[in-house]
């Protein structure tokens, strides 16, 4: 049988269920015109209290429970950096958030604390952030009103306990450390020499603020544990301005431009990152290893470093271990800087040889029965501007007629020439030119003095004065005429010509001065400061050898002079012969080497440099011996001074 269930309630009419349906309609589409017209959400959090908590019950704040305005973000935490402080206390961990609250958990205080109410002090940061459900961060605030727990001390603080041997605040079972109160998570962790892990992340340092730097990284990789830098000048670049400081594998790195506040700490393994072993961490570099200019509050450890010798470092260069200039500050601890030999001083140039002087020309023939006299001959040139002089015509002679030959021209400078002979039957001869005199040899150049006081940002060496160049020789004098015949019963004839005095040679060109040899320097400082401690070991290699100065240039040969004419000399007057000209004069040899030749410095300081040395040794090796003088110069007049070696220069 069909029961039908009967309802209380009225029907619906379709017009009145099409009225509701349209009424709903309409209340949706006008949430969805209030949702679309809400501005975003732009307001961050912020804190509205805060209360100090004791969950232990030892009167002592262990915890303290913060309150936002809404709900927030925030994962747990336990790695040391915090946006949140609470001032006077150590922060162990931060809490998940939840809601709006976050705890933080507290390294407790050694006495009772029920009435403290610190101030709690957020700062905006880009790591670790609390932000709403929005994305927006907390605003930065300084938090008074914090409760405090207000439990107080019923006896005093119990000693540590099993569970926290050390009494540092974290379990045995979380502490790296369990027996040793400065070594715990969060601890402050600087590299030291003891390779202490003081923060339990794994290694000596604090893994968040390193760049690490490793012979299996790239200078193209972020510079993290797991992906380093190649090269620590790379490493270094990377940590410039961060307060982040640099981590280095062993291995052998190129040259390091430090930078400020940016150590730099060795000895670690390129694939565990332990710290211990024997092995170094290299740093090669020229002309020094590591360069420092302006760059203050620098601490390298650990570390050998290098100057040495590159593809652009020649004669006379100078290599530094570390050089630091322009008011930079350095730490070295258990640091060995070293630098190879200075580079040989090159050698001056020597002199160019002078010119030879021209031959002169030999006299014209006279005529036995005419009245032609025979031309003189041409003087002899000169490249150094000291020419002979021209040979005298011979006498021109007729019956009745003086035929006295011409004088000889006088040689360049001053060179008389012969004299013109007399008529006669027969004519007489000329006389000869005079013989040009030799120049004057040139000057030696002096040998370098010492300059290390004058050394600023780098040290360079003085070079050898050059000598002076040699005079030019004179030029001969021309010979003298033959004397024409003159007589009644013969025929009259011309006296021969007589040859042209010789050219002056040219004086040689000095030699030039030898230059510097090069310096070593195990730490080179300009206005800069270094601290030396922990064993550290300092030394400077040979000082290179100052360069020998050049030769001077040999003297230029004479020109010998012209021969006179002796055509029909039993009738009319020989020529004279014309002088040769002088010698030039040998070019000075040039001066020695370099000042010190080179030096050898442990710890060079230049400007108002000051160095403090512990528990560590500076050592200096040979200096350069000084540069000889170039030949032509005298004895030891052309010797550069040698160089120093010195432990400390200036003396500590």
């Amino acid at each position: 049988m069909n029961i039908r269930r009967w309802s209380t309630r009225p029907a619906r009419t379709r017009a009145g269920a099409a009225h509701l349906a349209s009424g709903a309609l309409a209340v949706l589409a006008a949430a969805f015109a209030v949702a679309a017209s809400a501005a975003p959400d732009t307001t961050p959090p912020r804190i509205v209290a805060a209360a100090m908590q004791d969950r232990d019950g030892d009167a002592r704040a262990d915890h303290v429970r913060l309150t936002y305005s809404e709900r927030v973000r925030h994962a747990a935490d336990r790695d040391g950096r915090y946006p949140v402080r609470v001032a006077g206390y150590r922060i162990r961990s931060v809490g998940a958030a939840s809601g709006r609250t976050i705890v933080l958990r507290l390294m407790e205080k050694t006495v009772a604390d029920g009435s403290a109410r610190p101030a709690v002090r957020y700062a905006r940061t880009t790591a670790g952030a609390v932000t709403d459900l929005a994305r927006n961060q907390a605003r930065r605030q300084l938090f008074r009103a914090t409760k405090p727990h207000g439990r107080k001390a019923t006896q005093p603080p119990p000693p540590p306990t099993v569970a926290d041997r050390d009494g540092d605040g974290v379990a045995n079972a979380e502490d790296c450390a369990p027996d040793d109160p400065k070594i715990h998570a969060g601890a402050t962790d600087l590299p030291d020499l003891a390779f202490a892990d003081a923060n339990c992340d794994g290694i000596d340092g604090d893994e968040r603020k390193a760049v690490f730097a490793s012979p299996l990284g790239k200078d193209g990789n972020p510079g993290t544990k797991a992906a380093p830098k190649r090269e620590i000048d790379a490493a270094v670049a990377a940590a410039a301005g961060t307060g982040r400081y640099v981590l280095a594998a062993v291995g052998t790195y190129a040259r390091v431009r430090a930078a400020t506040g940016v150590g730099v700490y060795g000895g670690y393994d390129p694939a565990t990152w332990a710290r211990g072993g024997p092995l170094h961490t290299a740093v090669v570099g020229a002309p020094e290893g590591v360069y420092a200019e302006k760059a203050t509050g620098v601490v390298l450890q650990l570390l050998k470093v290098v100057g040495a010798s590159g593809a652009l470092h020649g004669t006379g260069a100078s290599f530094y271990g570390i050089r630091a200039v322009a008011g930079s500050s350095l730490t070295l601890q258990r640091v060995s800087a070293a630098a190879q030999n200075g580079r040989e001083g090159g050698n001056g140039d020597g002199g160019r040889a002078g010119s030879p002087g021209g031959r002169g020309g030999d006299g014209g023939k006279g005529q036995c029965g005419g009245s032609t006299p025979g031309a003189g001959g041409a003087a002899g040139g000169s490249a150094a501007g000291h020419p002979g002089g021209a040979g005298g015509a011979g006498g021109k002679a007729s019956y009745g007629a003086r035929g006295t030959g011409l004088r000889g021209g006088a040689g360049v400078a001053g060179t008389p020439g012969g004299s013109g002979a007399a008529p006669g039957d027969p004519g007489r001869d000329g006389t000869n030119g005079s013989h040009g005199g030799n120049g004057a040899g040139g000057l030696d150049g002096a040998g370098a003095p010492s300059v290390l006081a004058t050394a600023t940002t780098a040290w360079v060496g003085a070079t050898g004065r050059d000598g002076t160049d040699g005079k030019p020789g004179q030029g001969g004098g021309g010979g003298g005429g033959g004397g024409g015949q003159v007589c009644i019963l013969c025929n009259s004839g011309a006296g021969n010509g007589g040859g042209g005095g010789g050219g002056g040679g040219g004086g040689g060109t000095a030699g030039r001065g030898g230059r510097a040899g090069g310096g070593s320097f195990g730490v080179y400082l300009h206005d800069s400061t270094v601290v030396v401690s922990s064993s550290s070991q300092i030394s400077a290699g040979d000082g290179g050898r100052g360069g020998r100065g050049g030769n001077g240039g040999a003297h230029g040969a004479p020109g010998p002079g012209g021969a006179g004419a002796t055509y029909c000399k039993s009738e009319i007057g020989e020529g004279g012969h014309g002088g040769n000209g002088g010698t030039g004069g040998h070019g000075g040899g040039g001066g020695g080497g370099g000042g010190t030749g080179g030096p050898s410095i442990g710890i060079f300081k230049a400007g108002s440099s000051k160095a403090t040395v512990t528990n560590s040794s500076v050592a200096a090796a040979a200096p350069g011996s000084g540069g000889a003088g170039g030949s032509g110069s005298t004895a030891a007049a052309g010797v550069g001074a040698a160089g120093i070696a010195r432990a400390f220069y200036p003396a500590p």
